[in-house]
């Protein structure tokens, strides 16, 4: 049973989803008029909903990628095969029914049959993995299962479930905020150059080139830090009352933020202009999940200094 649950843990990105707690997170902090809007039910229903849909996406991406896997993250296709094909299939059909449940939970709470339509927040994850679509091997195409589903939606629906409708400072900060982990996941995507391509799966870093990637991943990412920094800094900060204590946080993990973002974009830059970019890219690899480490919670910790 212990190696099962690991296995499950490990198909599951377990190490990846600490630092996903915040993509659910953000937009209700930021929609929330004060911390009562932050203790409910429904909040609670949310983020359990939206780490069932991650962590579906995610076993079935494991599943779908077994033998690609097997070439260079070993760790992943051993899990798969030692749980096997047939138990994983039972897992996912388990976790879309839970979401299902979820999603008839919130639209019962918030007495709005709209929360029903949450279950399609699984779409992204499925056409992104599984054939006959299988987005992740079309090249631009693969950007947009996971900027939309796994980046954009997250926070804006957050959003809509404390204020009950969108609003423009929402939108934009999706946005920023979806630019930049996409641009932090192109790391990923170069670092499986060579797997992918013998695999016959063509991502965005072989329709552009593995040095043009790393260039629009600097990109992104500087532009979508740019973004969610002035947004919460310019617009969210200054519309609410904080104390000078707040204040010295916000400025000191605004300037946490901003060093860590350039700091990225230095990295992807070396790499690009580097002799062997997938060699490198290889190389700095592990360094995704710290980057999502600290970009997500400052922003998080910044939008809960300024609740209200």
């Amino acid at each position: 049973m212990r190696k099962r649950i690991k296995d499950f843990l490990i198909i599951s990105r377990a190490n990846i989803q600490i630092s996903s707690l915040t993509t659910a997170a953000l937009g209700i902090v930021l929609a929330a008029r004060d911390w009562r809007d932050l203790m409910n039910v429904s909040v609670v229903l949310f983020i359990f909903l939206f780490f069932i849909i991650l962590t579906f996406s995610c076993n079935l991406n494991c599943l779908t990628d077994v033998d690609v896997d097997a070439k260079s993250k070993i760790r992943l296709s051993d899990s798969v095969r030692s749980l096997g094909p047939a138990k994983i299939k039972i897992i996912l059909r388990s976790e879309a029914f839970l979401a299902a449940g979820l999603c008839i939970a919130l639209a019962i709470c918030e007495k709005n049959a709209l929360y029903i339509l949450g279950l399609g927040a699984l779409g992204p994850g499925y056409i992104y993995s599984a054939p006959p679509l299988r987005l992740k091997k079309r090249g631009w195409l693969s950007l947009f299962p996971v900027m939309f589903g796994l980046y954009a939606l997250p926070p804006a629906a957050g959003f809509f479930l404390i204020r009950g409708r969108l609003s423009w400072f929402i939108l934009a900060f999706s946005m920023g905020y979806s630019l930049l982990m996409e641009g932090i996941t192109l790391i990923n995507t170069c670092e499986d150059y060579t797997e992918d391509e013998v695999s016959n799966i063509r991502t965005l870093a072989h329709v552009l080139g593995i040095r043009r990637t790393l260039a629009l991943g600097a990109w992104l990412t500087s532009a979508g830090g740019a973004i969610d920094l002035i947004l919460i800094l310019g617009i969210k900060a200054y519309g609410s009352s904080v104390n000078l204590l707040e204040l010295s946080g916000l400025i000191i993990l605004g300037a946490f933020f901003a060093w860590t973002v350039v700091s990225i974009v230095h990295v992807f830059r070396r790499i690009a202009q580097s002799d062997d970019p997938v060699a490198q890219s290889k190389a700095y690899g592990h360094l995704m999940r710290i980057w999502f480490l600290k970009t997500r919670y400052s922003l998080l910790i910044m939008a809960l200094l300024v609740v209200g």
